[in-house]
């Protein structure tokens, strides 16, 4: 066998290591080549900061990291993890890390965040042995948006742009890595965002990917919560999409949003958990050479 990074390797070779290891996951699923590359797009990843595992030149395991720079921090964050079935259990994931970790030291690297299912106990070991601790609790939502008419004094409208001075003071909570501002920033051209205004002042906003079917990021300023704000937003975005949607990974400490999510009728499909490494804090002893 062979640790090697997946500079080079063609997006053909990824995604076929890539399916043959989700498809017997937790929620299986299969992408196309466009939906790989597409997503690796999307999670910025780096094939130079990636790793995998070759056996007689095949690809049989892998960490795609993406890499940003968020508030003057290097971040990787881990866009997927895989090992081929009959593969498992001896041990790779921890020897990529092994392989990868002092490269990502000597780079100033930060931060390392990744997420996973709360069910799926064994990676949560392997990723602990390599050095990752839990950060917080995540919930995804997915179904068919059920709401009454209702009005407000509040007029909906397209965002003209993304103010984020402005947009942070609405949160209760930080988005996860996809739900980003750098990965929502570059969407943008894409992206359905909307603005609901009082008197002519943002008083909350939406974005969403249709792409991806997907709500990245919904708040309202917190003085006017229980306004029906958010009610006329999503209204207003159903009326241009369709009332399915999903949201992924919001951050259970975020009550209000929860508890809004589950009223319009989106219905919770799975329960992650948001890890987190700092490489610099590590020894030789706490998992790069053990």
């Amino acid at each position: 066998m062979e640790i090697k990074t997946l500079k080079g390797i063609s997006a053909q070779e990824i995604l076929n290591a890539f399916n043959e290891s989700f498809s017997d996951y937790f929620i299986p699923f299969h992408l196309s080549q466009a939906q790989l590359e597409s997503k690796m797009e999307a999670d910025k990843v780096a094939p130079n900061l990636s790793v995998g595992v070759f056996e007689n030149g095949q690809l049989i395991a892998f960490i795609l990291h993406g890499f940003d720079i968020i508030n003057n921090e290097k971040i990787i964050y881990n866009g997927g993890t895989g090992v081929i079935p009959n593969k498992r259990g001896i041990g790779l994931t921890k020897q990529m890390y092994q392989y990868i970790l002092p490269s990502l030291k000597e780079k100033g690297i930060d931060k390392l965040i990744l997420e996973v299912i709360s069910e799926n106990t064994q990676a949560i070991r392997s990723y602990q042995k390599s050095g990752y601790e839990v950060d917080r609790e995540l919930i995804c939502y997915k179904g068919e948006i059920t709401l009454p008419l209702t009005s407000t004094d509040v007029e909906i409208k397209e965002l003209p742009s993304y103010n984020w001075d402005i947009l942070q003071t609405f949160w209760d909570t930080t988005p996860t890595w996809q739900n980003s501002i750098n990965v929502v920033n570059e969407l943008k051209a894409s992206n359905t965002s909307l603005g609901a205004y009082y008197q002519n002042q943002l008083v909350g906003y939406l974005i969403y990917n249709p792409t991806s079917n997907r709500l990245q990021q919904i708040a309202i300023k917190k003085t006017f919560r229980q306004k029906k704000v958010a009610t006329a937003l999503i209204q207003q975005l159903c009326e241009k999409h369709g009332n399915t949607l999903s949201i992924i990974n919001v951050d259970k400490a975020s009550k209000p949003l929860n508890l809004f999510l589950e009223k319009v009728g989106l219905k919770s499909f799975i329960e992650q958990l948001e890890m987190k490494l700092h490489p610099k804090r590590l020894s030789t002893q706490d998992g790069l050479n053990t």
